[in-house]
């Protein structure tokens, strides 16, 4: 077996011992309806899975009525313009709530460095990012 394959049936995920994901997409609307069909493809051949998901609230429209999305989170790009203390305390609420949904898996389709402090601060398990590369260090891992 080459190392290629090796190395991806190491790390691939288990999905049977996966019961919640939280799928991040903080991007515009054009990419935010693009991810439409991972939530969908995930419920098809994962019926089991309690699927939520992560976008800015401009673009929470676009996925308010997915069959397949069991809980829509969303950040509000305002909260920036509102004061540091408004914005922390936005971002803690927001932390705080995800953090008691008790995700197994983070599915992080932005680059952007929250998707490494929502599975830190959430305690996580497993994570993948469409940016791996990037963020190949011991805090992502």
């Amino acid at each position: 077996m080459s190392k290629e394959i090796e190395c991806f049936l190491k790390d691939r995920i288990d999905f049977s011992t996966i019961r919640r994901v939280l799928i991040v997409k903080l991007r515009h609307h054009g990419d935010v309806l693009l991810t439409s069909p991972v939530f969908q493809v995930l419920k098809n051949h994962y019926p089991h899975l309690d699927i939520d998901a992560l976008v800015y609230k401009d673009t929470e429209e676009m996925l308010s009525l997915h069959p397949s999305i069991d809980q829509l989170h969303t950040i509000d790009r305002r909260w920036k313009t509102l004061g540091l203390s408004v914005q922390l305390t936005e971002e803690l609420r927001l932390l705080n709530k995800l953090k008691h949904r008790n995700y197994d898996l983070l599915i992080h389709l932005t680059e952007h460095q929250r998707g490494l402090i929502i599975k830190q601060y959430c305690r996580i398990p497993k994570a993948v990012s469409a940016s791996y590369p990037r963020r190949n260090n011991a805090l992502w891992r």
